[in-house]
């Protein structure tokens, strides 16, 4: 960090000046692991919003950039910065060490890579502030890109961008928040088990959905994940995430963890292998019709509509791998 960067704004400032030594209602944390210019982007964009119900924690995934030297110079600037340090590296391991060590009675999970919009912190507070004896266990807000470079003609503007209704609302069925910008009632989504390891990614893993599992549980248990539209962040997307081949490995990677959390769904031994059958004897079907229809939409100059029906292809052959590794007792 040089000088100029290591110097505080008076709302960085401000942010210690609000913050107490109390029991905070809100923790924000930032896992992180190798991105040391991005992860001071984030904080600092958290630090102008913080008030005395509020601190910050970093965990840092066992980076070897400079991570470390940047997380020890946010902490000595800012009280309401704390840092710790998770060796197992995955992002769930890392999520699971935040929910351990908050002190918040709320945590709210941000990117390393991503900013937090003004109004943001207000409005999960506005949320969670009068929810402290509700049912709400979870919450999520908007999310907006920040891309590197321009997008290639097959991507569809809004594949990396999470809107929704203008108004607070309770999830009604599955799905809920995406990860880079959510937040959890600590105690609940303890005792709920926290993140499964099984997602989640892990060095070159690009696995998904360790909070959608987390969301689903914390539905079973009766609880409400909730929409909040004005906790709005931008996401960076870098220009090495905007290839072909990149989203190829995501959608069979999210193949593979809807994959586990749909059999997860399935109960009884019996209808277990059924829905093994079915879903494995019907893959090669489905992948073969999206690519044929791809080829079509190619064919007709339609590209992006082509692009999305080979990604839907790759997505339903990485659910049928991994159906396949746990019909087979392969991890």
């Amino acid at each position: 960090m040089t000088n100029a960067r290591a110097e505080r704004t008076a709302d960085e400032a401000g942010a210690d000046r609000f913050f107490s030594a109390a029991t905070p209602l809100i923790t924000v944390a930032i896992c992180t692991r190798n991105r040391a210019g991005f992860l001071e982007q984030a904080v600092r964009s958290v630090l102008p919003q913080i008030t005395g119900d509020t601190d910050v924690l970093i965990v840092d995934n066992a980076s070897t950039d400079e991570t470390p030297t940047i997380t020890a110079q946010l902490k000595s600037l800012h009280s309401c910065v704390s840092v710790c340090r998770e060796p197992e590296l995955g992002l769930s391991a890392a999520r699971n060490t935040a929910l351990a060590r908050a002190r918040g009675q709320y945590v709210i999970f941000l990117d390393d890579d991503a900013v937090a919009e003004p109004g943001w912190l207000a409005a999960y507070r506005g949320l969670l502030g009068m929810a402290l004896s509700g049912n709400i266990a979870a919450a999520g807000g908007a999310v907006f890109p920040r891309y590197e470079t321009a997008l290639p003609v097959w991507l569809d503007p809004r594949a990396h961008e999470l809107g929704g209704s203008e108004s607070p609302h309770a999830f009604d069925g599955p799905g809920g928040p995406w990860g880079c910008n959510f937040a959890l009632h600590r105690a609940r989504a303890i005792a709920a088990g926290g993140f499964d390891p099984a997602y989640g990614r892990k060095g070159r893993s690009m696995a998904a959905h360790e909070e959608t599992d987390l969301f689903q549980r914390l539905n079973r248990a009766g609880y409400e994940v909730w929409w909040l539209p004005e906790a709005r962040i931008r996401h960076w997307v870098a220009k090495e995430r905007l290839t072909l081949a990149v989203h190829c490995r995501s959608m069979f990677s999210l193949g593979r963890s809807t994959a586990l959390l749909r059999q997860q769904q399935v109960t009884g031994k019996l209808r277990r292998g059924c829905y093994f059958l079915v879903r494995l004897a019907a893959a090669p079907f489905h992948i073969a019709v999206c690519l044929l229809a791809g080829l079509a939409m190619a064919l007709l100059g339609r590209v992006r509509v082509a692009a999305n029906m080979v990604f839907r292809s790759v997505r339903i052959a990485g659910f049928a791998y991994q159906l396949a590794r746990e019909a087979l007792g392969t991890q």
